[in-house]
């Protein structure tokens, strides 16, 4: 089987999504030995992925074609569509509506649907009046969470019977515990961090992200309790990252509220098992990584109660409100009192253990055979 990947939302490795994909082709590359695989990219992303199987290679095109509508474009004219048995699209974004072959499309989330200022107000647009015919052109469709695939049924009109959740992985050669201390010593060599911190690990993108209602309820954390601890943001300026900046600066606690810019993926695990508890307050998510790799190190993790996050956290993590800073900071101070117990954290290692990347690239790989 002829099978075309596109790599071409990958926005230069710093998004969820593009985990999702670097991920994705690297275990497919190790679970799959019969089929052949174009992984059509741009030039200046090449470096992204490796190639570790013979039967996958780089279609590479020239790096202008990531423009957005300049990539829209090609996608629907330019991609040699016919030359595969299935094409697939890991963004719903990107769907092909002249479609020529089998497409198979992952959705990882319908957001600009549920928040309304995700997006500027012609990305907003295409979102909510585009997208989803383009997604009823897709053959099949992956979504990445029940979540998800309810809210592609229920606001696309997408059939049912052909959408499949399929959960993404995490690496766990790469997400497992490291003694505090160690990773504590690493923090404080490499990123000046000698206080005890909260960790919050997501691009900084106002107001989706909720950085600022995070900032409130740490700032009501450190002025009724005797505590030192530091408030960490690690991840890219996105979308408003500068009304998120503006507002630690003028915090009342804004000394013990740290920026760290994108943390490269062999950093993560020392932020997760230095941390004293990763907070994710997102308004809204299609599955959050972050989350599940913390949990794989033994973090203590608190969470949103919208949309998969509520899915993920199941019955054992404590969840909030996202859109009240009264019940982050009561979470807050809940977490901190009654801690993480052996049990508890024996429970999360064990429960991230579930979402396998080897699991996942083996059901990507039986909707392809599918659909040939």
């Amino acid at each position: 089987m002829e099978i075309g990947f596109s790599t071409f939302v990958m926005q230069g490795g710093q998004s969820g999504v593009a985990t999702y994909i670097r991920e994705l082709i690297r275990f497919l590359q190790l679970e799959d030995s019969e089929n052949n695989y174009d992984l059509l990219m741009a030039r200046d992303e090449a470096d992204l992925i490796s190639l570790t199987n013979s039967n996958f290679a780089k279609r590479l095109s020239p790096s202008a074609l990531n423009h957005p509508l300049v990539n829209l474009a090609w996608h629907n004219a330019g991609l040699p569509q016919k030359k595969y048995d299935v094409l697939h699209v890991p963004s719903c974004r990107r769907i092909p509506l002249l479609k020529r072959t089998k497409v198979v499309a992952t959705v990882h989330d319908l957001a600009a649907f549920s928040v309304d200022a995700k997006y500027d107000p012609a990305r907003m647009f295409f979102n909510r009046k585009v997208v989803p015919s383009m997604i009823r052109k897709a053959d099949h469709v992956i979504a990445v969470s029940q979540h998800t695939k309810d809210d592609v049924v229920r606001l696309t009109g997408y059939p049912e019977a052909q959408v499949s959740v399929i959960y993404s992985g995490i690496d766990h050669t790469h997400f497992r515990p490291t003694p505090k201390s160690d990773a504590r010593r690493r923090l404080a060599e490499f990123h000046g961090l000698e206080k005890p911190f909260f960790v919050y690990v997501s691009r900084l993108e106002h107001p989706a992200k909720n950085h600022v209602r995070l900032i409130e309820a740490f700032e009501r954390f450190k002025l009724e309790n005797d505590s030192t601890h530091q408030l960490v943001f690690a991840g890219a300026d996105w979308k408003d990252a500068e009304l998120i900046r503006a507002r630690a600066a003028e915090s009342p606690v804004r000394e013990d509220i740290v920026f760290l810019g994108f943390i490269p993926l062999e950093t993560l695990p020392a932020l997760y098992s230095g941390c004293d508890l990763m907070v994710y307050p997102s308004l809204f998510e299609g599955f959050g990584f972050p989350i599940v790799e913390a949990l794989a190190c033994g973090a203590p993790v608190i969470c949103s109660n919208t949309s998969s996050m509520r899915e993920i956290a199941g019955d054992l993590l404590p969840t909030f409100n996202p859109e009240s800073a009264d019940e982050i900071f009561h979470c807050l101070v809940n977490a901190v009192s009654s801690g993480w117990n052996a049990e508890r954290r024996a429970r999360g290692m064990e429960y991230a253990l579930t979402f396998d990347w080897h699991t996942t690239a083996m059901n990507v790989m039986g909707i392809y055979q599918s659909l040939a």
